[in-house]
């Protein structure tokens, strides 16, 4: 064998060596953290089935919170974003009984949220805030923000779990 036929060899194994590098760098660049998703429902009524951007969270009960589940993706760029969450909107919470009055009520909503900006430097977390009127807010939390920091409106206090909160 050559030395000219080996020198080329090489060569070209390096070239493809560089060229995998680039585009596995270049691949990985485009992906962003999976988020969690965590909701506070301020209003009086059970939020069943709960999802965002076809992502479940499960249900959210009345004046306080539900579970967390896995959410989307982090947003790339500085915005505005939006997410489309449906849930159903099911019996409600009484405070005078401590519990939920069996009325049949369920009725699906929808609302495409708007993700509030500036987006923090390494979102971890989605956080949902469900108001009584029935508009919905997100947020992205930055990684080390307690959630539990940011509820926006506190449990009624003739709720049998006001002390939790």
């Amino acid at each position: 064998m050559s030395n000219k036929y080996l020198w080329w060899s090489m060569l070209a194994v390096i070239a493809v060596l560089v060229m995998g590098v680039g585009c596995s760098r270049a691949m990985a660049r485009g992906k962003t953290p999976i988020m969690s998703l965590f909701a506070f429902n301020y209003s009086p009524y059970y939020l069943a089935d709960v999802r965002v951007d076809g992502q479940y969270l499960g249900g959210l009960d009345g004046y306080t919170n539900g579970g967390s589940g896995m959410g989307p993706r982090a947003p790339q760029g500085k915005g505005p974003d939006s997410v489309r969450v449906r849930w159903i909107e099911a019996n409600r919470y009484d405070l005078a009984t401590n519990r939920y009055l069996s009325e049949g009520h369920r009725v699906p909503r929808e609302a495409v949220v708007p993700l509030k900006t500036p987006y923090p430097p390494n979102p971890s977390t989605l956080l949902l805030h469900f108001y009584p009127d029935g508009h919905v807010e997100a947020e992205l939390l930055d990684k080390g923000v307690n959630k539990w920091n940011v509820r926006r409106m506190p449990v009624p206090k003739e709720h049998k779990d006001h002390d939790q909160y």
